[in-house]
Formats: C-alpha cells, structure tokens, sequence
C-alpha cells in the first residue's frame, strides 16, 4: 500500500488524484496492482464513495487506472499506452487552438534535425519501407484520395529512424492535429501533389545518406505547408474534433473568411 493523507483541497477528488498518482510515479504502485476496497480507500482518504469514484474516473481517462466490475473487479494500476497519452496531447493542442505559424515554428525547431540525424543512421531497408509508402502514396494520389494516414506515417517513421521515442510522441501528436486543419480546408489535389514532391525530394537525401540536404528539404517541406495553409485559411479558422463534418467545417471557413472582410473595411 502507498502512502495516504486526508484529502482536504477544495475538491477533493484532486487530491487523490494527485496522491495516486505520485505514488504510481514513484514506483510505490506499479501496473497491474490492485487499490484497496472503495470502501477503505473512501475511509483512508476522509472522502465519500462519490469522491473516489470521481477521481477514479478523471484516473481512468488518463489512463493511469482500469476499473473492472465483477468479483474479481477493482480499480487497477494500468500502464499508459501510447494511443492514450497521444490523444492527451492533441486534446491540449486542440483547446490550445495555436496558428498556424506556431504549428510552423515548433515543427521547423524538430523535424529539419531530426532529419539529419535520420540520414546519418538510416539502413537501406528503412529506405525501401519509406519508398513503399511514396509508391502508396501515389496510388492514392492517382485516385485523388487525402492520403493522410501515408503522410503522417512518413514524419513518423523519419523520427522512428532517428532513433528518439519521444521526438516520435510529439511528430506524431502534431501531424494528427494538422491532419484535422487539412482536413477542414478542403485542401485540393495541387496541394496534395505538392506535398507527395516534398516528400520524395526529402526521401531522396535520405537515400543519399546527406544530413544538410536532408534537413533542407525538410525545412523547405515545412515553409511550403505553411504558405499554402495561409492563404486558405486567413489564420482564423480552429480546429474541430470532428473533421468528417464538412458542412459544420464549411460554415467554420465561411465564417472566418466573411469576418477577416468586415476586419480589413473597419480598418
């Protein structure tokens, strides 16, 4: 068992959340443990059932407990896998609603050397798994089909590449909420096309094992999105969690487009 006080913040069900979980990141309780009764806990804790169970769940979501029903239920340590503390970063990104440029200067300062390392390291079966996914690609491309999940899968596997799991973490974390904002412009096919040519100039100082040109090529990928995101969206328009509702995202784009005019006539 881990060490308990009386939970007396304003909300309770805080500090237990806080004490469960400094007790999992200190090692007092690891994956698959099981937590005393509710029953117990409730007394240790000073706290009504409702409490513990508020605070179990708000510990379920972030995937640091599993709560099993049944005889042999209970709350359970749980370790975080990567799907759930991915989509925790996108929550932040989304509520965050950052620009464009921001997407921008966070990528420039991680995916150009993260590139160059990749081009130092990289085997010539890492190569024919990135070609693979350009000959994909272009299939894709052909049918006139947003190939995103190719796209975020090539900024990925670079990192992967480069040898840091958790440069990988926020690659892929970013690519998903990006993903959302192409998505919601509607981007058409040239842009499609333009970022597949970036991608096999980046590919190719890959294959050339040529660190400079490598993180070149990705720098000039990264400004080109930017440009062409820009002059779509006018910086005004968020992302919504829910990219497979393109009326709501038209009515979003409008709107942005329609208040950006009456903007520049009052100026």
């Amino acid at each position: 068992m881990f060490n308990i006080t009386k939970a007396i913040n304003r909300r309770v069900s805080h500090s237990i959340v806080e004490q469960i979980r400094d007790a999992i990141f200190s090692g007092e309780l690891i994956p698959g443990d099981r937590l005393p009764s509710e029953k117990d806990l409730a007394e240790d804790f000073g706290v009504s059932k409702a409490s513990l169970r508020e605070a179990f769940r708000a510990l379920e979501a972030l995937g640091l407990l599993e709560i099993r029903q049944g005889m042999a239920g209970g709350a359970f340590v749980s370790k975080v896998d990567l799907e759930t503390a991915r989509n925790s970063l996108f929550n932040y990104i989304f509520f965050q609603n950052p620009s464009i440029q921001e997407f921008t200067q966070l990528r420039a300062l991680i995916e150009p050397p993260v590139a160059e390392l990749a081009a130092g390291r990289i085997s010539d079966a890492d190569i024919a798994d990135l070609e693979e996914n350009l000959a994909q690609t272009k299939k894709k491309l052909d049918a006139d089909v947003f190939y995103y999940e190719l796209d975020t899968y090539f900024h990925h596997r670079i990192a992967e590449i480069a040898g840091n799991s958790l440069i990988c973490f926020v690659i892929d974390s970013l690519k998903n909420a990006l993903v959302i904002m192409k998505q919601q412009l509607g981007l058409g096919r040239e842009f499609s096309l333009n970022v597949f040519n970036s991608h096999q100039r980046i590919l190719k100082a890959l294959r050339d094992r040529d660190p400079a040109k490598a993180g070149h090529e990705m720098m000039e990928h990264i400004k080109q999105v930017e440009q062409e995101l820009m002059a779509i969206s006018n910086e005004d328009v968020q992302l919504n969690p829910n990219p497979d509702e393109p009326e709501l995202n038209k009515k979003l784009i409008t709107k942005a487009r329609k208040e950006e005019s009456t903007k520049k006539r009052e100026d």
